[in-house]
């Protein structure tokens, strides 16, 4: 659903560019129609890239997806750029609206869409660091303070994040000394994020308690088979619906929906969390960010991704409507958490607009300070609330696991 809302919002940006050119120019009826069959052509070939791409025409691929996904990045760049622009005209009529005739709106778009595009793509390697404290009552004496967690999300490996990406990633994941490292899904993006030169890349990436990754929907989206010989030569334990106790803390790894649109996942997550240890801090590795009724009351901190924030403002407020919980930490029931992570690559285009990349740090142990945290979006209290009422009979439950 939400990849035809997108298609439909591309189609459209692109006849408002149509309509900016051909009004800003006053193009006659001729080259209205070459004009047309340029951005019809442009349009079309981030769509062609992945054509080749599945058709192993690796070097035509790359070529059509550099050039197909660019060029989607800024028409959706020129026209907040326009919207902007009439925005501030309108401020100023009618003086401004004398002042710029439709060919000197036009060059102020261009001028505000060249700066905005300039600084969206600096934003997106300019990848931030995000820490938190974690406390937990679930510490035994024996082991040391704290556990550090480092998550990454939607790196996205591919044409348009290689290995110089992959290996600035590695160098700040390093400064910052994790336990532990998690990826929590499209860690690759198509098919040829599969090479073996981004697996090495990864490896060096070399936590003392391991790296865990799970199943996001581009994993499978670049075959299951191969993703996976791909995350075992990069250093990878993949969690594929399974728990694992590491560093004194609990690690419950689920598949996207994406493997599996038939099955009820709700009730998948639920079987997995059941019989995980009560005493434990479990962190729930998930890649998309939905709050399952009942599953929160078995793990403390939940990381997901997939939103992007947006990826490109104001792209945000069209992902919020499918995912509430849209970036950042939130405050669960019993002092449980949900993160969602911006990611630290970029899909597609090689913008980011008001959503940076980021790493995520998380302290967890004993006597730490509590990091606070938004309450979930008020559509899904109703899920934590029943949630909450149901903890007796929850606890109850479970007292003999």
């Amino acid at each position: 659903m939400i990849a035809t809302v997108f298609l439909v919002l591309y189609l459209l940006a692109h006849a408002y560019v149509a309509e900016i050119l051909v009004t800003g120019m006053q193009l006659g009826a001729f080259a209205t129609a070459i004009l047309t069959v340029i951005l019809i052509l442009f349009g079309a070939s981030p769509f062609v890239g992945r054509r080749l791409e599945r058709a192993g025409h690796l070097r035509s691929a790359r070529a059509f997806a550099v050039f197909g996904y660019t060029w989607a990045g800024l028409v959706l760049l020129f026209v907040l750029s326009r919207l902007t622009v009439d925005f501030l005209i309108f401020l100023v009529a009618p003086v401004a609206a004398r002042a710029f005739a439709p060919f000197g709106a036009l060059i102020l778009t261009a001028v505000c869409g060249s700066g905005l595009a300039l600084y969206a793509f600096m934003e997106r390697s300019r990848v931030r660091v995000e820490s938190y404290t974690l406390p937990t009552g679930k510490w035994p004496d024996s082991l040391r303070d704290h556990v550090r967690v480092a998550q990454i999300s939607d790196v996205h490996i591919g044409f348009m994040n290689g290995k110089r990406r992959i290996r600035a990633i590695a160098a700040r994941l390093r400064a910052y000394k994790p336990d532990i490292v998690v990826s929590t899904g499209d860690l690759v993006d198509s098919p040829i994020g599969l090479h073996d030169a981004y697996a090495d890349a990864l490896a060096e990436i070399r936590p003392p308690l391991g790296k865990y990754a799970i199943i996001g929907n581009h994993e499978y989206y670049a075959g299951l088979s191969n993703t996976l010989g791909f995350l075992e030569r990069a250093g990878f334990v993949v969690l594929r619906n399974a728990v694992l106790a590491v560093g004194g803390i609990q690690l419950v790894g689920i598949d996207d929906q994406a493997t599996d649109m038939q099955a009820d996942w709700a009730q998948r997550e639920l079987r997995l969390l059941a019989p995980v240890r009560r005493d434990m801090f479990t962190v729930l590795l998930k890649h998309r960010p939905d709050v399952v009724k009942n599953a929160i009351v078995r793990a403390d901190l939940q990381l997901s991704g997939h939103t992007h924030k947006g990826q490109i403002f104001p792209l945000n407020f069209l992902t919020r409507l499918y995912y509430p919980a849209n970036a950042g930490l939130y405050r669960m029931a019993r002092a449980t958490f949900l993160y969602v992570s911006r990611g630290t690559g970029a899909w597609g285009p090689p913008f980011r607009l008001f959503s940076p990349p980021e790493i995520t740090l998380f302290d967890i142990g004993p006597g730490l300070p509590d990091p606070g945290g938004r309450p979930l979006p008020s559509i899904l209290e109703d899920e934590v609330a029943s949630t909450v009422e149901e903890l007796p009979s929850q606890a109850m439950a479970c007292s003999d696991d």
